[in-house]
């Protein structure tokens, strides 16, 4: 039997990288499953999507490939279900490990960006949040700089930083980073699930 991973789309392009490691060490397929991004955005919204899913048959060999406080009430959400979830708060936590996130936010206030929030932007703020340049540089203004986690899964385009820069009106910087963390937390929550029952 397979297991199920339904994801974040913000998540895609590293998971599709990294899933062949993780099946060849579990042993097991993943069936992978993207939600729209952004989905967060709106708490309703993405409690019905992911009830949806797991509502489906399968639901027991299940991961829910978000943070723990893209929405709050996770618990209440997969129930009994047996579908579990990382422990890490958000997308940076997953990509991040503690160490090198504890780096980079010692430089100051960062705000962080996957490579798959950086291609999706306008869907995710303009569209999502509904967030004019006006909103984008009201929201984004507290922040010193803006770090694009970039885990080589695609180019990257000096024309896409500034497109992003002009939005928001705050310094986008590169962070490169290994997948090596996230491949770990999504290994384990495989591991998880084989040894429940």
């Amino acid at each position: 039997m397979s297991l199920r991973c339904i994801a974040c789309g913000i998540f895609q392009f590293e998971l599709e990288k990294v899933l062949p490691k993780i099946i060849s060490g579990l042993g097991r397929d993943i069936q992978t499953e993207y939600l729209a991004p952004g989905l967060d955005v709106h708490a309703d919204r993405l409690e019905q999507a992911v009830a949806e899913k797991i509502a489906g048959p399968g639901a027991g060999k299940t991961m829910l490939l978000y943070g723990s406080m893209c929405h709050t009430e996770w618990p209440r959400i997969t129930g009994r279900s047996g579908v579990v979830y990382p422990k890490p708060a958000n997308c940076a936590e997953l990509l991040l490990s503690p160490q090198k996130k504890k780096e980079i936010d010692a430089t100051g206030n960062v705000y962080y960006l996957t490579m798959g929030g950086l291609k999706l932007w306008k869907e995710i703020y303009r569209q999502g949040h509904g967030w004019d340049e006006t909103d984008a540089r009201q929201n984004f203004c507290y922040f010193d700089r803006i770090v694009v986690l970039d885990t080589g899964v695609f180019p990257i385009s000096e024309e896409d930083l500034f497109e992003f820069f002009e939005y928001t009106q705050v310094p986008v910087e590169i962070e490169n980073i290994s997948l090596d963390h996230f491949t770990s937390i999504v290994a384990d929550l495989g591991r998880i699930l084989l040894n429940t029952g």
